[in-house]
């Protein structure tokens, strides 16, 4: 054996106490930097290299007992107070699935076994979740473009292909319909964060193609009814774009104008046609602060299980239950927001604050839904409304943010403009 290779297999043998392996490469780039100062140190008092590389391993100390030591330092938490509110709020959701499904005159809903899928999708979507926990996720980085290029495609063909149920285009699989425009901001988030994580808006080159960047999308989703959709997206673009250094002026004007045609559109839509809320003949007022107020089942209103979902708790269970329900979900945002503060990877940063986002919008624009205070049709509940690709999609962001909070103190490479 080498000299030097006694390092390699002390490390080695360290390492393979250490079972988080996301810390082993800056563990070893640590631990062989105190040994060579040891080493030169003892050589410098006049030893021969070789016994100067003993003095430094006994330096050290037994390489089992300080893994042991790094160990328990370097453990991999599981973030619990993100996933106690996500599990909440996903039962309280499959509660009232439970209830439409079981417990109402809503007959499409029985036939629609409401129940049942949201429970298999709720499962699948925690494997997932948990899947991604032990995923890196600084491994989509390099995968941002291709992330970017397919969800252009895709969304192109859902425009130019799409079958259009109540004005928006979904994209046919075969198997499936699928809403994609409403995954689309999900996936901006992926690929955006990657893409913009180091770029330098104060370059004008730079800054115009960024603008183009961010504009083909949203131009893409406005040509569709999904008003929603394109209003999340154009958010989560402004947020993204503000995060990784963009200047507040920047963003509010590219945010601005991207708002004026979506704008247009929805106006001159709402001209031709009213919007129905489900519950148009009650009043939020006859709602009870505990228990069900309805004694009759109101007539099915086609979304009751998706878009108003939150107005159906606050009539059916009453004014407690709707306020938890919305505590619920209040509180996971919060936790997101609070845990990007102590993520130091730029990428990481940037990917959890453009989900918080995305929950966010999604979040605020159902509810003022829900109490007919907006005109933007179809925004789901986040966690809880019925939906099999919302809901996993969801829980894949819950993945991601687990990740990255598990990695959260891993030091980011240096931008590259700094």
């Amino acid at each position: 054996m080498g000299i030097e290779k006694k390092f390699e297999v002390y490390i080695d043998k360290l390492c393979k106490r250490i079972k988080n392996k996301d810390v082993h490469a800056s563990i070893r780039l640590e631990i062989n930097d105190h040994l060579h100062t040891l080493k030169e140190d003892a050589m410098g008092r006049g030893l021969s290299e070789e016994e100067a590389i003993d003095k430094a391993l006994n330096h050290m100390g037994d390489a089992e007992v300080l893994g042991k030591q790094l160990n328990k330092t370097h453990k991999a938490p599981m973030d619990v107070k993100t996933i106690i509110p996500v599990l909440a709020a996903s039962l309280f959701g499959l509660l009232v699935m439970y209830y439409l499904q079981f417990h109402s005159a809503i007959t499409e809903l029985h036939e629609m076994n409401v129940f049942n899928k949201s429970l298999v999708f709720y499962l699948i979507g925690l494997l997932l979740m948990l899947s991604l926990f032990t995923f890196d996720y600084r491994r989509l980085l390099k995968y941002s473009i291709h992330f970017y290029v397919g969800t252009i495609l895709i969304l192109l063909l859902t425009v130019l292909i799409g079958v259009r149920v109540d004005g928006v285009p979904f994209l046919n699989v075969g198997v499936a319909s699928i809403n994609f425009t409403e995954i689309t901001p999900f996936l901006l988030v992926i690929s955006l964060a990657g893409i913009f994580h180091s770029w330098n808006w104060k370059e004008n080159q730079k800054f115009w193609l960024g603008i183009g960047i961010l504009s083909i999308p949203i131009m893409l989703l406005a040509t569709t009814g999904a008003f929603a959709a394109t209003f999340i997206s154009i958010i989560v673009c402004t947020v993204i774009m503000h995060v990784s250094r963009a200047n507040l002026k920047q963003a509010i004007t590219f945010s601005t104008v991207a708002t004026i045609w979506p704008i247009v559109h929805l106006f001159v839509q709402t001209q031709t046609y009213t919007l129905t809320s489900p519950y148009a003949d009650l009043k939020l007022g006859d709602a009870d602060f505990i228990g069900k107020t309805l004694h009759v089942t109101p007539s099915f209103i086609s979304e009751v299980h998706t878009d108003f979902i939150f107005a159906y708790t606050i009539y059916s269970f009453g004014w407690l239950a709707a306020t938890i329900a919305f505590g619920l979900v209040g509180y996971f945002i919060c936790r997101i927001f609070s845990t990007a503060k102590c993520v130091n990877h730029v990428y990481g940063k940037l990917l959890i604050i453009g989900l918080a986002a995305t929950f966010t919008a999604q979040f605020i624009l159902s509810i003022l839904t829900n109490l007919g205070l907006s005109v933007l049709p179809g925004v789901a509940m986040p966690l809880m409304s019925f939906g099999g690709s919302h809901i996993l999609l969801e829980m894949i962001a819950v993945g991601l943010i687990l990740s990255i909070y598990r990695r959260r103190k891993t030091v980011d490479q240096s931008l590259a403009y700094n």
